[in-house]
């Protein structure tokens, strides 16, 4: 099983959109696990499910078991584990390596081919688990001057943590969305990610698409849908572009 984090500490970068069209087109491909670990529970929504109160994701740092918590979505292949509202990570105390527990003793790697984990824009225990599990960290990014600061601070995080608890850095991928190649502002950042991370690191930009942000209230990923888009198009490209660097 492959385990891709998709995250960014920035709010409004296409980090669950992301996340779900990811998660919906790797199941075409195989069984895929997909954990809404953002409380907001929107990566929840855009694949035909709400939050959970009581039985969500994060009660497995309650005590639960992750498989409890699996429920269908508008896909065969893909598994939801959803979010927990109102879940609050700052009221418990030491919550390392429970995902990571949850994965080995319940042989989760045994059941899925792929699993995505949307994070909530937060360096908290939530993302610290996401990590600890990550074969891959996708970064979301709306190219302009904020958005590469983000990437800048996300990728420290990420070697941060991998640093602290001894563990292989994770491929990191960084995915330009919202992009316009007219604007100049957002070729000079994609300029800016190239020299400081290198071209290797990103991914071809998702472009904008109107289809993107109506999917959530149709609760159907733009991936699934029956007529051609820009956005279709450009996060099927992402996930072949993907699928080609995890082997």
């Amino acid at each position: 099983m492959k385990t891709i984090v998709v995250s960014n500490r920035k709010g409004g970068s296409a980090k669950t959109t992301t996340a779900v069209n990811l998660a919906c087109e790797l199941a075409k491909y195989g069984s895929v696990l997909l954990i809404d670990f953002d409380t907001q529970a929107h990566a929840s929504m855009g694949v035909g499910s709400q939050g959970s109160r009581e039985n969500g994701v994060h009660s497995i740092f309650l005590g639960k078991t992750l498989s409890e918590t699996f429920i269908p979505s508008v896909h065969d292949q893909l598994t939801l584990a959803p979010a927990m509202e109102f879940f609050d990570v700052y009221e418990y105390g030491d919550l390392r390596g429970v995902l990571k527990n949850r994965f080995r003793r319940e042989m989760i790697e045994d059941f899925f081919d792929y699993c995505i984990i949307d994070t909530p824009p937060t360096f908290d225990a939530l993302l610290k688990n996401s990590l600890e599990v990550a074969d891959a960290v996708v970064i979301p990014f709306v190219p302009h001057y904020l958005g590469t600061v983000a990437v800048g601070q996300m990728v420290r995080a990420i070697y941060q943590n991998a640093l602290q608890i001894g563990r292989n850095i994770a491929e990191v991928g960084i995915l330009p969305v919202m992009f316009n190649p007219h604007i100049p502002e957002h070729r000079e950042a994609l300029d800016k990610i190239k020299t400081q991370f290198g071209e290797e690191k990103l991914f071809s930009p998702i472009g904008v698409d109107i289809k993107l942000a109506k999917q959530f209230e149709l609760s159907s990923p733009v991936v699934l849908g029956e007529t051609r888009s820009k956005g279709l198009e450009d996060y099927r490209r992402f996930t072949q572009e993907l699928l080609e660097r995890l082997g």
